[in-house]
């Protein structure tokens, strides 16, 4: 009687968190300011998103907790919370527990995870308990950025890595993937991905004109700006550079 109970229970807060609207909030689409709560154990760490917050919204309101009791002491105190930022190690739970206990105390919460792990198996398993996004602690500032964003405006963020096993399914909004989801990887835009990937394949300049439509002083461009975002000055050392940053594997994915 008890498992079934449990059983009931896990249900109930699936079913909730599949409940959440991922649409933007309504306080957001009148102007109010951001209001998100950010848990993690490091004050450090809470200090970093914190700032980064900023750069989303200026006047951003930004709750802290350093431990899961107190996270949903907050949150049960504030009827307005726009975005809950969630480390999922924090003390005296496994990742797991920590999506399950925060959502089940709190099933109206927009959960987005940041998180050190970043295993296609955990991606999948936060997406699948209701989490709005997963980003590695690992991104950058703009691209963490850009993610908070995409989420707000109704989409479920997910790191390019965890693609490479397949994407956890959530039906309803857009999915955004992370092109630069690692600091040391440069950000480019599509055109120069696409100028890129051909590139990698020993296409030369006329080639790539043919291939993608484009003016020999428009691919001459594109590859002035991935040199400049790679560091390097020549097509050889742009082959290598990409190469270690597996850039290869990523163009491979986004296609």
């Amino acid at each position: 009687m008890s498992d079934r109970k449990t059983d009931d229970a896990c249900s109930g807060q699936e079913a909730a968190a599949a409940s959440v609207n991922a649409a933007m909030p309504e306080r957001l689409i009148e102007g109010q300011p951001l209001k998100v709560l950010v848990i993690d154990d490091h004050q450090l760490i809470r200090e970093g998103l914190k700032l980064t917050l900023a750069r989303l919204d200026p006047l951003a309101i930004v709750l802290e907790a350093e431990s899961l009791p107190r996270a949903v002491d907050v949150f049960r105190c504030h009827d307005d919370i726009d975005l809950v930022l969630l480390d999922l190690c924090m003390p005296g739970s496994y990742s797991g527990q920590t999506m399950d206990a925060f959502v089940g105390a709190c099933p109206s919460s927009r959960v987005v995870v940041i998180s050190a792990t970043c295993d296609s198996h955990t991606v999948q398993a936060t997406l699948r308990k209701g989490a709005l996004g997963f980003i590695p602690k690992l991104t950058d500032t703009r691209s963490l950025v850009q993610a908070l964003r995409f989420v707000l405006e109704g989409g479920i963020y997910v790191p390019l890595e965890a693609l490479s096993t397949g994407l956890a399914t959530r039906p309803e909004p857009p999915v955004f993937t992370g092109y630069f989801s690692r600091s040391d990887v440069p950000a480019l835009t599509q055109r120069q991905m696409d100028v890129l990937r051909e590139l990698l394949e020993g296409k030369s300049n006329k080639q790539i004109c043919r291939d993608l439509n484009m003016a020999m002083g428009t691919v001459k461009s594109h590859l002035a700006s991935i040199f400049a975002a790679l560091r390097v000055s020549s097509r050889t050392e742009a082959i290598a550079a990409a190469e270690r940053m597996g850039w290869r594997t990523r163009l491979q994915q986004v296609m």
